[in-house]
């Protein structure tokens, strides 16, 4: 097999908008070198089995291999990959690390986030990566605690991306995403979306639904019998959207890049971490036991400049 420069490693092409941002972030960047993709499914090369169908395929025993060996570094391109929430994550991720740093090659880890500090084991695998870069504060203190010194921290992947610069015409919608996750399940949501679909009364404004994971997002508006747009529609509608109020860690980014404001609904502790390193303020922590009220959700203009913060260095890899 033809040898090529980087091996870009993620959660790719599986009907999360967000993750497809962070892959689509990473072509954009390494233009001028050769590179091909190693993610679940519809790409270059596979991951090893994750399920129990994946075990019949021998690509996914054989594609992991094939594409390390053929590389000259890997790029561990965003996202929550290695995330202890999800021990199923490290099922899937580590062996490929692991197998990367056994073939001695060069390995980058770009825009993650950490959700705990990693154990002995886990950090002495990071401190043989060549360089590791991470979206938040949080998740910088957890690896610096544990000794690893090969990091900086910069922006989400997804926000160095290049926008077109949008003209407002007649704002008409109040964009909503919704996922569960963990202790914020359907009955959760279905509170907080009540109280929402009042705010948005209050504000004049039409409810525009939006799925960011084509699977998992669109079987809670199926619960909540609610039309929704799919995250790769949203261009038709950006012009006229006013606020936002979205659960999606990439939706929010995505909807703030576009100088559209609004609530973040954090489900989870990255949540808050990421846009408070970014000194977004408006976010509403659905993990607190306390009731939600509708006096919390209040919308206002917040500007946010993300060219303050460090971009990734992308001239290393």
């Amino acid at each position: 097999m033809s040898k090529f420069d980087v091996l870009i490693v993620g959660n790719y092409n599986v009907g999360n908008f967000g993750d497809d941002l962070l892959l689509r972030s990473c072509l954009e960047n390494l233009k001028g070198k050769s590179f091909k993709v190693l993610s679940p499914t519809n790409s270059d090369f596979l991951t090893f089995p994750a399920g129990l169908r994946s075990l019949f395929n021998p690509r996914r025993f054989i594609d992991p291999f094939r594409a390390i060996s053929s590389c000259s570094k890997v790029l561990f391109g965003g996202g929550g990959l290695f995330n202890s929430d999800k021990y199923y994550s490290f099922l899937i991720w580590m062996p490929i690390l692991l197998l990367a740093l056994l073939f001695r090659k060069k390995v980058y880890l770009f825009g993650h986030s950490f959700s705990s500090k990693p154990g002995s084991l886990f950090a002495f695998a990071l401190k043989q990566v060549e360089f590791i870069t991470v979206r938040d504060s949080v998740s910088y203190d957890f690896l610096y605690s544990a000794g690893i010194r090969n990091l900086k921290l910069a922006k989400d992947l997804a926000l160095e991306l290049e926008f077109p610069k949008i003209k407002f015409s007649n704002p008409k919608y109040l964009l909503i995403n919704y996922r569960t996750y963990k202790n914020v399940d359907l009955k959760k949501i279905k509170s907080i979306d009540n109280l929402i679909s009042l705010k948005a009364n209050q504000l004049g404004l039409k409810k525009l639904y939006c799925a960011f994971d084509s699977n998992l997002d669109a079987q809670v508006f199926n619960e909540l019998n609610q039309e929704f747009i799919l995250a790769s529609d949203l261009e038709d509608y950006l012009l006229n959207i006013k606020w936002f109020a979205c659960m999606r860690l990439h939706a929010c980014l995505y909807m703030l890049k576009h100088d559209i404001p609004g609530i973040a609904l954090s489900y989870a502790s990255k949540v808050k971490s990421l846009l408070n390193s970014y000194s977004f303020k408006n976010v509403l922590d659905l993990q607190l036991d306390s009731d939600i009220h509708l006096d919390d959700l209040v919308f206002h203009d917040e500007d946010i400049d993300f060219s303050e913060i460090s971009p990734n260095p992308w001239e290393i890899v």
